[in-house]
């Protein structure tokens, strides 16, 4: 299942990005040789920026490439290394829950009669993106807890081939 979510954001991922450098080769075209900037793609590329971030955000976390200060844990005891990141995930998944879903929601609900500009695009389109991204990072939090339980019942003599991955 992880497999196939995590090459379903790759593809969307790069989708977005290579869009995001066609309409942006655009918009310096049209502003600077037509002498009449595209206002469509301005606004496209802010919308597509946001679902970029918020679901290649939630993609780097679940690949554990998100910024993380972990000097002092790494002087733990494996075992408590691996309690202290179920600890941290449980926290990841409140924040998720709470910030993410819960007040993506919200806005979503709030923005529910307001269109964009220039697209005519209900906002809606563009803050579900927050909730998308918050659901994904529970997704990869879970996994993280389900391995770290994992590892801490019958792999705790591997610590060192599971630091490698």
């Amino acid at each position: 299942m992880r497999k196939v979510i995590d090459k379903i954001i790759e593809i969307l991922c790069t989708v977005i990005m290579g869009y995001m450098v066609l309409a942006v080769c655009w918009q310096v075209i049209t502003r600077f040789i037509l002498k009449n900037p595209s206002t469509l793609t301005e606004e496209i590329l802010r919308y597509l920026l946001v679902w970029t971030t918020m679901v290649g955000g939630a993609y780097a976390y679940g690949r554990r490439k998100h910024l993380s200060i972990n000097m002092l844990t790494k002087k733990l005891p494996h075992k408590q290394q691996k309690m202290l990141d179920i600890i941290i995930q449980v926290i990841v998944i409140v924040f998720a829950v709470v910030v993410m879903i819960m007040g993506g929601f919200h806005l979503v609900g709030t923005t529910s009669n307001q269109i964009s500009a220039a697209l005519h695009l209900p906002m809606p389109y563009v803050y579900a993106s927050i909730p998308v991204g918050g659901i994904l990072i529970i997704f990869y939090s879970l996994i993280f807890i389900m391995e770290d339980i994992k590892e801490m019942s019958g792999k705790a003599a591997e610590p060192a081939a599971a630091e490698q991955k």
